[in-house]
Formats: C-alpha cells, structure tokens, sequence
C-alpha cells in the first residue's frame, strides 16, 4: 500500500522523467531518474520486509480494508467522501504506534480520527488487558465497519468508539475530567491546531505524549505557494512556538505521505 504518490518529491522526478522522455533525452539519464524512484519504492519494500507480521486480526483488517469497495460505498451515498485505502495507517505505521505506546508504559490511549482501526487495534494490542483505546470518528459507515473488525480480536475489547466530530467528543472527555497517556491525532487537518490544543490543555495526563501524523502532509508545510492557514501549515507554525513541550516533525510523516 504505496503511499509515495503523495510526496511532492516523487510526483516532481516523475514531471521531469515524462518531459525527459517528451525531449528525446538519452536514454540512460532516463534510466538514472526511473532507477532513483525505484529506490525510493525498494526502501519502502525493505524497511515493510523489515517489520514485526501483523497479529492475525491486524492482517484481516489490513486486508479487508485494501479490498473494500469503497467506491461503490461512496456511490451509495453510505460515507461521507469518497475514501481511498492510503487513508489506513498500515502494519509499519502501526508498530511505530504500537512501540511509541509500549514504551512509554501507556495505559490509557485517545485517538482522534479512526478511520477502519488499523492504528486503534495496534495499540491495544500494546497495552494490558484493563488498558483502553478511545477512538474518535466522524463517519458512522465507519464506525459500524470498525467495530466489526475490532469484534474480531482479542484486543478490541480494549477499544471504544464515540462517533461524531472530534471536538464535540474531546470536549466531552474533558468534562468527564479523562486524562490519557498516549494521544495519536489523525483526522482532518483543519482541525489540528483545535483538537491538540484541547488534548494537550485538558486530556494529557502529566509526562503524557500526543502524537501528530501528517507533520509534513503531501509537501503542503514547504512549498512555497501553500497557504499560511492550510491546516498542517498552521499547526507546524504554531507549534514551534511553544517552549512547554518537545516536538519532532519527522517520526510518524516519514512512514505516512
């Protein structure tokens, strides 16, 4: 589940193959450009290839999910846009999770945007059994389809769903006075900066860690014609300002374009 078409990177040394071709440019300089995306695509296959398997309920998800038809669900009128599988963070992503999440001893996890439950799963796969996950999901296809999934495991006990937009859920949690250990955000970037300011403020609990993916999402953060107030722009730029926590911009977005 290649996500490499979202780097600007790739879709640039792409541009430059095809007008290479159009030119009439020697066919080894051609091979060169086409062998430099061949490696970009052979890290990403080694670095799959050298990652922990999927628990058996992890790989049906991942499965289930490739296969989907999601089109013909969006036809139908059942989501709420038209969702693509790259959404899915995927067996490398989720061990990151699932690592940042045993190592840090976490109990308590909160998710914000769910998606089919890859990440949900990971975690709770990483914390013991009187652990929980709380995930956030706008879409109720999903929630319903997630569910399903998360039936089917061992570990999905663990996992509860609130369904409806992200803020209207945190701000719940916050007046049941919840504190999680772990936070992975993952849901529409318009609403980064709202959903980490009230995690951070209200959710977190003390020497707590919140997770963002997407830091450098499809490029948008640094080319230069991307708008101040695109949604990863805004948060990247408003949280280098903070001197009240750490921040690394790199982890999670070099598995995630």
């Amino acid at each position: 589940m290649s996500k490499r078409s979202r780097d600007p990177a790739i879709n640039k040394l792409r541009e430059v193959k095809a007008e290479a071709e159009s030119l009439g440019v020697p066919e080894s300089i051609i091979n060169g450009i086409q062998a430099v995306d061949d490696l970009t695509k052979a890290r990403e296959d080694y670095c799959d290839n050298k990652t922990s398997t999927p628990s058996e309920s992890m790989a049906a998800l991942i499965k289930d999910t490739l296969e989907h038809p999601w089109q013909n669900v969006y036809e139908e009128g059942k989501t709420k846009w038209n969702i693509t599988p790259r959404m899915m963070s995927g067996n490398l992503e989720g061990y990151v999770l699932k690592f940042l999440v045993s190592a840090s001893k976490s109990k308590n996890v909160l998710e914000v945007g769910m998606f089919t439950g890859c990440s949900a799963l990971g975690m709770a796969e990483a914390i013991p059994d009187d652990g929980k996950v709380v995930t956030c999901e706008l879409d109720s296809y999903l929630v319903d389809l997630a569910r399903k999934f998360m039936d089917r495991s061992p570990h999905g006990k663990k996992v509860e769903i609130l369904t409806g937009p992200a803020i209207e859920s945190l701000n719940s949690l916050a007046k049941k006075n919840e504190k999680f250990d772990f936070i992975f955000i993952d849901a529409d970037k318009a609403g980064y900066c709202d959903y980490f300011n009230i995690c951070f403020s209200e959710l977190l609990a003390p020497r707590g860690t919140i997770a963002m993916d997407n830091a450098l999402f499809r490029g948008k953060p640094y080319v230069e014609d991307t708008p101040p107030d695109e949604g990863v722009t805004k948060f990247n730029n408003m949280i280098v300002t903070r001197k009240d926590i750490y921040y690394v911009s790199i982890v999670l977005e070099i598995l995630t374009y």
